[in-house]
């Protein structure tokens, strides 16, 4: 209770304070972090530190206070006033404050959700089980569309920990809370050990070789990011182990790739399918960190449009971005 309390409370002052957007969130969340971390047992910290050292694919927080004791709405707010709801900040809050706990920094990148660092995941472009009242024709294959997602890491897909030719690394995690899940539609997690360990070693090895590439991403601000080629699916170094970077709906192998590679990323795609599939229902007084390096995600068609998560990225204290802002934390994309 203790725990809890604490968290609402911090999170509550962050939140009337403007969020993890606004220039300081980053040091309050930090002190926030380091009570909290004070008033763990044994047990959970051990699990919080076995998270932190990239160990666990995805770690759950439950029993935390809810936010909002009323009804989902019948409809959502447009996504501009969804974005700086008090609701919305306070679960964003929340989260920065969890990332700290596991020693992962928020941010934003400069090409991704207009450098916003809270992203509000729910079905505002159309695609879901059920129309929305002005459906476009043209649905963008995104988290603010209600279509399926298959199985994918977040984006960018260029370096896993160091930067690259000018490129920040993917995000080392991702934490989603929810505001609204009326149907209790899960959040899949597929951890990616026992999909290597049913390819095995040479085909996970194939997966190294840049030889795939990858389409830009709808989420992307206009005229910024770009289509990748010749990237692998998975790092590996002696200090980091395996990391995965993967879209199911946007890699593919480049035309050139021998046959041998070809035959590996169908094992390795196969593999995904009768994989371990981990089903998280989230909901105001949970949130799941999900490691961005050792697991994918996807999730079904969303059949309530009601459904509103809210999302942020954070790096691991070995992840070494380039970094365009401070406080908040934005680095190129």
């Amino acid at each position: 209770m203790a725990q809890s309390s604490s968290l609402h409370n911090h999170s509550l002052l962050m939140a009337a304070a403007g969020g993890p957007q606004k220039q300081g969130a980053d040091i309050i969340a930090k002190a926030s972090a380091l009570e909290l971390r004070q008033m763990m047992t044994p047990g959970q910290g051990d699990l919080i530190d076995a998270y932190a050292e990239g160990l666990l694919s995805y770690l759950v927080f439950d029993g935390m206070q809810n936010v909002n004791n009323s009804q989902p709405p019948s409809l959502l707010e447009p996504l501009e006033k969804a974005e700086i709801s008090s609701d919305v900040l306070y679960l964003a809050s929340r989260s920065q404050i969890l990332l700290e706990v596991v020693r992962n920094r928020a941010f934003a990148y400069d090409i991704d959700n207009e450098g916003k660092i809270v992203r509000v995941v729910a079905n505002y472009k159309g695609g879901g089980s059920e129309s929305l009242e002005r459906e476009p024709a043209d649905i963008e294959l995104s988290s603010h569309s209600g279509l399926e997602l298959g199985p994918h890491t977040e984006a960018p897909y260029w370096c896993s920990f160091n930067s690259e030719n000018g490129h920040s690394p993917a995000p080392s995690t991702l934490i989603l809370s929810a505001l609204w899940n009326p149907l209790k539609e899960p959040t899949t997690i597929i951890p990616i050990d026992s999909v290597l360990q049913s390819i095995g070693a040479i085909n996970a090895l194939a997966l190294t070789s840049k030889s795939f590439k990858f389409t830009r991403s709808d989420s992307f601000v206009d005229e910024k990011g770009e289509d990748g080629n010749g990237v692998s699916i998975l790092d590996y170094s002696a200090s980091n182990g395996f990391a995965i970077r993967y879209n199911s709906y946007r890699f593919s192998v480049v035309e050139d790739a021998p046959i041998m590679i070809r035959d590996s990323y169908s094992k390795f795609i196969s593999a995904m399918g009768s994989a371990q599939h981990e089903k998280i229902v989230l909901n105001q007084n949970t949130a799941v960190l999900i490691n961005n390096y050792r697991s994918l995600h996807c999730r079904d068609v969303i059949k309530d449009n009601r459904r509103l998560l809210v999302r942020l990225f954070g790096y691991c204290m070995k992840a070494a971005p380039i970094v365009l802002n401070e406080s908040p934390m934005i680095v190129k994309g």
